[in-house]
């Protein structure tokens, strides 16, 4: 029955889990926020007054509560793919935002940007180069996209870079990395927060682009965007400017990574 909880076996069962200071003190005091979607897409989102490293399964299974579709999944337009492909161990299903739930409670939000990022997929499908993620359509439950399907790569290029297991070619990284933006660029689209975790690392060495959550047309205002660190200043605003700033701060991390 799925206004059943799930049974929390291990963290391994979560699709999120963040700890967060408490607003009533000083913030020394932090709380425990996790997620569970199951096999059948139901979202439970719980939180439990102590620190990760203290929880157990029972005070998570303990603290879920279901929450409604309409909260994180949109309905289908008309034109969205529904995905055909067997969902095994060489797609990736890509989930709203869970760990922002509490943040957009009631807003609509989580299931904009979901909507959002499958209908920029949609776009690319029809041209779509191999610096770009491959999308397979969405998945279609109670009416409802509940994910999309997407190829499965290795690593991100953050994590490709600190586990140093084979040498990266700064030059050709960043210039398949700078064409796939330019493709964006040429369809009047911006991807809006470009960093080492928005980057995939294919068997080959090739970058992957993916997450476009903020991915949007030139001059559209932005739900989410931007990543600290890789922005000179906050903007709420779709811009191929925003992406050019992104690029020379990944170029100069690039180089700083394969010295």
């Amino acid at each position: 029955m799925h206004n059943q909880p799930p049974q929390v076996e291990s963290f391994r069962d979560l699709c999120y889990l963040g700890e967060v200071s408490s607003t009533a003190d000083d913030g020394s005091h932090k709380f425990s926020r996790f997620a569970v979607i199951t096999h059948d897409y139901h979202v439970w989102i719980g939180q439990a007054p102590i620190r990760n490293k203290d929880l157990s399964p029972k005070n998570i299974t303990d603290s879920l509560k279901l929450i409604l579709d309409e909260d994180v999944y949109p309905e289908p337009p008309s034109h969205i793919t529904s995905a055909s492909v067997s969902i095994d161990g060489n797609v990736f299903v890509k989930g709203p935002k869970v760990g922002g739930y509490n943040a957009f409670a009631g807003t609509g939000a989580l299931r904009k940007l979901l909507l959002q990022e499958a209908e920029t997929l949609e776009i690319l499908r029809r041209n779509q180069p191999p610096t770009i993620i491959r999308y397979h359509g969405s998945i279609i439950r109670r009416g409802r996209i509940v994910g999309l399907v997407l190829d499965r790569h290795p690593r991100t290029l953050e994590l490709e870079a600190r586990l140093k297991k084979r040498k990266i070619d700064s030059d050709m990284c960043f210039d398949g990395i700078k064409a796939a933006v330019e493709h964006l660029h040429s369809l009047g689209l911006a991807h809006n927060d470009l960093n080492s975790y928005n980057i995939m690392m294919d068997e080959d060495g090739t970058p992957v682009l993916i997450d476009y959550g903020s991915y949007q047309p030139f001059g559209k205002s932005l739900l989410t965007a931007g990543t600290p660190g890789w922005v000179d200043e906050n903007f709420t605003t779709s811009a191929q400017r925003n992406d050019e700033i992104a690029l020379g701060k990944l170029q100069v991390w690039l180089k700083e990574q394969t010295r």
